[in-house]
């Protein structure tokens, strides 16, 4: 009896590591053009990034995901012992300003500045999956799979126990791959109205004096 007890056990912990391990090995990435849907799923979903400073690339996404679900929540994640050249609540401000650009509806995007760990703040407000964009995973997974490892894990050494969240990846659309926030601030250290018309290339036009503004004061 107790041998079919140990088995048992042992067989169990077995499946729960390989649910845990598969998606950390075998990751799901959606591949540009992503799939269109007819009904918005009724699920809450998370946009994770830096925003430093987002751009067209990030609101491609988020456009596609505000056309796909109810809900969608771009997280941008701080620690409150660092200190950040731009602050997370002016990025923020900044998303705002962009995503009212958007031709389409997006009410049902929501941006929020989360202190510590994010996937306690996508468990308390009952997101059921995380969204990252890459530009491929050859390219970026290295670093996207030690966060996936933390927001698989984190959960369950850290507490509250519960099951992961899933993790699905968003390969951008091509016609922003050359897009990032990187060479946004450095077209932002160059300054004067060249850079501008050169940002006004990766934000929308509107945002983009406003961009520099903040920017174009914090090189360092």
């Amino acid at each position: 009896m107790w041998h079919l007890f140990a088995y048992a056990c042992v067989a169990i912990t077995a499946t729960a590591l390989a649910v845990l391990i598969y998606p950390i090995l075998f990751p799901i990435i959606l591949i540009f053009p992503w799939k269109k849907t007819i009904e918005k799923e009724d699920r809450t979903v998370i946009f994770a990034a830096s925003y430093n400073p987002p751009h067209n690339g990030h609101l491609a996404l988020l456009q596609y995901l505000s056309e796909r679900y109810n809900k969608v929540v771009a997280v941008i994640g701080f620690n409150p012992d660092k200190k950040y050249p731009v602050s997370p609540q002016d990025r923020a401000k900044l998303l705002r300003s962009m995503i009212q650009t958007v031709a389409v509806p997006n009410d049902n995007i929501q941006v929020e500045v989360v202190e510590g760990y994010i996937w306690r703040y996508a468990k308390r407000i009952g997101a059921t999956i995380f969204f990252r964009g890459i530009r491929s995973w050859d390219k970026d997974g290295h670093d996207e799979r030690a966060l996936q490892i933390l927001n698989t894990w984190g959960p369950l050494l850290l507490g509250p126990c519960y099951i992961p969240i899933p993790t699905i990846y968003m390969e951008g659309d091509p016609q922003y791959n050359h897009v990032s926030s990187t060479l946004i601030r450095d077209i932002c250290s160059q300054n004067g109205s060249s850079a501008v018309d050169a940002l006004a290339k990766l934000v929308p036009p509107t945002v983009a004096p406003k961009v520099m503004e903040l920017y174009g004061r914090n090189t360092d």
